[in-house]
C-alpha cells in the first residue's frame, strides 16, 4: 500500500509540475468569455543569473473581490510577486523572440508588462503532497490595485459543506447529474506534445464518486473527453472549479493522475470552514 501511494504521488507531481508547477482545459473545451473573473497568474522569482529572466511559472486563479484572487497552494509556495492577466486570450501574438529573446507577447505585455501586479501571495500549507489527501492546496494572491471584471461579477466562495450536500441531494444519480465546470489557462493538449494557446478555456466534468477518503478534501471528476466532457491539464492549476450553472467556487484545480492529462481530475475543496476562515482572514498566515 505504501509503495502504491508513493507511485500515485509521483504521478501527481509529474502532472502538476510538468513544464511549471501548474495544471489547462483538455477534451471538449470551448473559449471562455463568461467567467471573466478567472485570470492567468504569472509568478516571478529571483532573476536568472545569465538571462535576467524573473519568470518562474504560471497558473490560473479566480477573483472573489476586487483585490483577492484564489488559486492553488502549489502555485503560491515560495513566491510573492507577479502579474495577473484577465483577457480571454492573453498572448494572441506570442513571439519567442520578444522581450530580448525571453519570449512573450509585445501587444499584451505577457508575461513581463501590463496586467495587474501583486507583491503578496499566501500559501495555506501545501507541502509537496506529503499530507495527501489533505494537500492544503489553496493559495491567495493580493492584487496591488483593485480590478473589477467587465461583467461586474466575481467568483463566490461556497458555504461550508456544500459539496457533501450536493452529493447527498443528488443521491444515486450523482455521477450522472452532478457536474462541475472548470475554467483556466494553459495546455489544451499534452499528448503527443504540449499545446498552449494561453487562452481562458472552459469545460464541464462529471463527478466520479464522493465517498472515499480522498474526496473528504478533493472533488474527483472525470477528465475523459467522451460525451461532451473535458478536463484540466498543465496551466490550469488554481483555476476555477464551479458548481455547474453558477459562479460558486467549489474548489481549485489541484492535480491529475498522469502526465498526459487524462483519466481523473482532482480539485481541492474550498467548502470546509477552516479553509474559508483562512481565505477570509486579511492577516492569514503564509506557510511558504
Amino acid at each position: 500500500m505504501r509503495k502504491r501511494l508513493v507511485l500515485t504521488l509521483a504521478a501527481v507531481l509529474a502532472c502538476t509540475v510538468f513544464a511549471s508547477p501548474v495544471k489547462a482545459i483538455t477534451g471538449n473545451y470551448e473559449k471562455d468569455f463568461v467567467h471573466d473573473y478567472v485570470g492567468l497568474v504569472v509568478f516571478y522569482t529571483t532573476p536568472d543569473e545569465v538571462t535576467g529572466d524573473p519568470f518562474s511559472h504560471r497558473c490560473s486563479g479566480s477573483l472573489i473581490s476586487p483585490t483577492i484572487l484564489v488559486t492553488a497552494g502549489h502555485c503560491t509556495a515560495d513566491v510573492d510577486e507577479g502579474r495577473v492577466y484577465f483577457q480571454q486570450s492573453v498572448a494572441p501574438n506570442y513571439d519567442p523572440n520578444a522581450f530580448g529573446g525571453l519570449g512573450g507577447d509585445p501587444t499584451t505585455g505577457y508575461p513581463y508588462e501590463n496586467g495587474i501586479t501583486f507583491h503578496r501571495a499566501d500559501n495555506y500549507g501545501f507541502d509537496d503532497f506529503a499530507s495527501y489527501p489533505n494537500t492544503h492546496d489553496v493559495g491567495v494572491v493580493v492584487l496591488d490595485a483593485p480590478y473589477t471584471p467587465p461583467s461586474g461579477k466575481f467568483a463566490v466562495l461556497p458555504q461550508a459543506g456544500l459539496v457533501d450536500q450536493l452529493v447527498a441531494d443528488a443521491g444515486s444519480s450523482a455521477k450522472k447529474t452532478l457536474r462541475f465546470r472548470t475554467s483556466g489557462y494553459g495546455l489544451s493538449d499534452q499528448d503527443p506534445r504540449p499545446v498552449s494557446f494561453r487562452e481562458r478555456l472552459t469545460a464541464w466534468g462529471y463527478l466520479i464518486e464522493g465517498k472515499s477518503g480522498v474526496t473528504d478534501f478533493n472533488i474527483k471528476t472525470t477528465a475523459n473527453a467522451s460525451q461532451g466532457k473535458g478536463g484540466s491539464c498543465n496551466g490550469d492549476s488554481g483555476g476555477a472549479v464551479l458548481v455547474e450553472g453558477s459562479d460558486v467556487l467549489a474548489g481549485v484545480v489541484s492535480f491529475g493522475m498522469n502526465g498526459q492529462c487524462k483519466g481523473q481530475d482532482y480539485t481541492y475543496r474550498l467548502d470546509r470552514q477552516e479553509v474559508l476562515d483562512w481565505i477570509n482572514n486579511p492577516n492569514r498566515p503564509d506557510f511558504g
